[in-house]
């Protein structure tokens, strides 16, 4: 129950700093907020480690007990975690907030499905 309370919180947090420079950019303000940048590296150490921790629950710590649904989630994890790249870029900020609940909708199939 902690480990997956703490996962949704990194996945709040880091929508949240995300969306919030995306926006900025996207407004044509400058997106150089420290607080964002550092919620998101925070969010996604936090997402990272329950999400281990949920998976060595369900008794797959091992990768090769994983699933592809497993998989999924990392290569979403590693594209939200360059998400942020993006979101600081005016021209780029826009197709950050439409692609950032994309993204999360992947990684909510995935969870969902287990494919």
């Amino acid at each position: 129950m902690l480990f997956k309370l703490l996962h949704l919180l990194g996945i709040m947090l880091l929508f949240a700093s995300v969306g919030g420079l995306a926006g900025m950019a996207a407004a044509g303000r400058t997106a150089e907020a420290r607080l964002p940048r550092m919620l998101h590296g925070i969010a996604l150490l936090l997402i990272f480690l329950a999400g281990f921790g949920l998976l060595s629950s369900l008794g797959m710590s091992a990768p090769g007990s994983w699933g592809a649904w497993v998989w999924i989630k990392l290569v979403v994890w590693l594209l939200l975690g360059g998400s942020l790249a993006l979101a600081r870029r005016e021209r780029h900020a826009r197709w950050v907030l439409v692609g950032l609940p994309l993204l999360g909708a992947v990684a909510a199939w995935a969870a969902l499905v287990k494919p």
